[in-house]
């Protein structure tokens, strides 16, 4: 069977929606992408809670190819309250790399974050990979709080920003107001 040269149809799922199989098919792909995180051999997301919002690419064979999640989340930016769409656990299978499916999973993220008056999207990540989705690195100090001792930590990592709306990113000091994502 051939697999499809350009992207599959993305598929919106709510988190709190998805079924025991799909549960298990996307941490198979969560493994394979992050094999250096075993929590997602027992749950489909890193931190204590799980993201409320799901996208898929279901390759024509029936392989799920691509996945990206959304944390909405309110953040304080130069102490100012932030609404974003926290990105998370963005990976494309390595056979389905290469074929626009990262590009429109994150279409398909800003799209529905501007339905939702949402003005950024964040996430951590590698520039390169991202940059041609309209992220930039942010220059700003970030902290956040850490899973295993619960108290606040400077985060190391590229944040970066998509401006969804336009509106431009407001300085200062990142508080993550909890977990990363």
């Amino acid at each position: 069977m051939s697999v499809a040269s350009h992207p599959s149809p993305v598929i919106y799922r709510p988190d709190a929606g998805l079924t025991n199989e799909e549960d298990l098919r996307l941490r198979r792909l969560l493994c394979r992408c992050f094999p250096y995180r075993p929590a997602f051999r027992r749950r489909r997301y890193l931190h204590d809670t799980p993201p409320q919002h799901r996208w898929f690419i279901v390759a024509e064979d029936g392989t799920l190819a691509g996945h990206a999640a959304v944390y909405d989340k309110t953040i304080l930016v130069g102490g100012r309250e932030e609404r974003i769409g926290g990105v998370a656990e963005v990976c494309v299978a390595p056979a389905y790399r290469g074929r626009g499916h990262l590009k429109a999973l994150l279409s398909a993220v800003h799209a529905f974050l501007r339905r939702e008056g949402i003005p950024f999207s964040l996430l951590f990540g590698r520039p390169e990979l991202y940059r041609s989705s309209g992220y930039r690195p942010i220059a700003a100090p970030i902290r956040s709080t850490d899973p295993f001792f619960r108290w606040w930590n400077p985060f190391k990592g590229t944040p970066m920003v998509h401006l969804v709306c336009g509106r431009p990113w407001p300085g200062g000091l990142i508080d993550l107001c909890g977990p990363t994502f």
